[in-house]
């Protein structure tokens, strides 16, 4: 099947941004989706009533995710979905700190509490489960942080993928570029206490140099990524970009989303 992934950082709701604040940039991140039409798309930093903009705008998305401090509070990490292409089957939460199930902890000198937030999704044109989705915002600050992070995604996502036979996607900022300890482990090139990541990183598969995807409102693409799409590797990647449209000379975000192509594999209806 065609999966269309994004990565969108939205920038959270900040009066400080003056002329690029979210409400001059509303319309703008809408239309992203409006003209992408990725099939799921992980967000970070949204808050509540940034979401609620976007499902106003977005009749044929829904989205699942709480926030990273229980319920509405604080920024999402929310998914978004094409209702017409794909159907949640089950979704949740946990918090990238020693005590991931709760309750809410700050670990590893993070200045934030972190999270991940997870669907299993079928495509409507099949009978079953189809595929897991990961979406993350690694912390900004903390090194330490960043690879215990990863670790604790690689180990949560291998044993959701042993429980139900299924592919998987994980998008996110991940502070870090391509060097970083915590992105060669994510990508599967660094072996960490004798575990080895299974993902692969959409940039490599698809052989793309992909320049920044972080410009602060100021544009370019000179540069390294700092967000990501990885994938299972049962999933094959068919090309990546990073968007880097404006619009009425507006950027919908000081992050520029990045969208993957891809092929997945149906797979048969599973136990969850």
């Amino acid at each position: 099947m065609d999966l269309s992934v994004m990565t969108f950082n939205l920038r959270f709701n900040n009066p400080r941004d003056e002329g690029n604040s979210w409400e001059h940039r509303k319309d703008a991140a809408a239309e992203i989706f409006a003209r992408y039409k990725p099939t799921v798309a992980g967000t970070q930093e949204g808050l509540y009533g940034m979401l609620a903009d976007l499902g106003h705008r977005l009749s044929e998305y829904e989205w699942v995710g709480e926030g990273r401090n229980g319920g509405r509070e604080n920024e999402f990490n929310a998914i978004f979905y094409r209702k017409d292409e794909v159907e949640a089957v089950d979704w949740g939460q946990f918090w990238l700190s020693e005590l991931p199930d709760g309750p809410m902890e700050k670990s590893w000198g993070t200045t934030h509490f972190r999270i991940c937030t997870w669907a299993l999704f079928r495509f409507r044109a099949e009978p079953g489960p189809c595929f897991l989705h990961y979406n993350t915002h690694l912390d900004h600050s903390s090194q330490q942080a960043r690879e215990k992070g990863s670790r604790l995604l690689s180990e949560r996502l291998a044993e959701h993928r042993r429980r139900t036979g299924l592919p998987a996607i994980l998008t996110g900022d991940m502070n870090a570029e391509p060097d970083n300890p915590a992105i060669a482990f994510l990508s599967g090139k660094l072996e960490v206490d004798g575990v080895r990541c299974a993902l692969h990183d959409a940039y490599e598969a698809a052989g793309e140099e992909p320049g920044r995807s972080f410009h602060g409102f100021a544009g370019g693409d000179e540069g390294q990524p700092i967000d990501y799409v990885f994938a299972s590797p049962e999933v094959r990647i068919e090309g990546v970009r990073i968007i880097r449209d404006r619009m009425d000379n507006l950027y919908p975000s000081d992050h520029y989303p990045v969208l993957a192509k891809a092929k997945i594999p149906v797979q048969p209806a599973v136990t969850v």
